[in-house]
């Protein structure tokens, strides 16, 4: 495999968008960068988190604080998520 370097992100221009599914059943943000999905965060209602990662090349290089920053706000988001779907009376209610 070859790997090749590339400029690191600038994070202030990526976009979060929230997405949910039904199969299987999940929240997730996906964080692109000019409209190219770099990463998909999603969430179980167990509040098990998974990162997907870009496969198609599109060049995107993180500086590991700035990675861990923008991994940090998806789980602060998705958390708070779950903590409304997990409401009494709400979708994700196990009462």
């Amino acid at each position: 495999m070859t790997i090749f370097r590339s400029n690191f992100v600038d994070t202030t221009r990526l976009t979060y968008a929230f997405v949910s599914s039904s199969e299987p059943d999940t929240i997730g943000v996906e964080v692109a960068l000019d409209g190219n999905v770099l990463l998909d965060v999603s969430m179980d209602e167990d509040g098990k988190i998974t990162v997907l990662f870009d496969e198609d090349g599109h060049q995107a290089e993180f500086e590991l604080n700035e990675l861990r920053a923008v991994l940090t706000k998806c789980e602060t988001e998705l958390n708070d998520w779950r903590n409304r779907l997990t409401a009494p009376g709400e979708m994700w209610s196990k009462t």
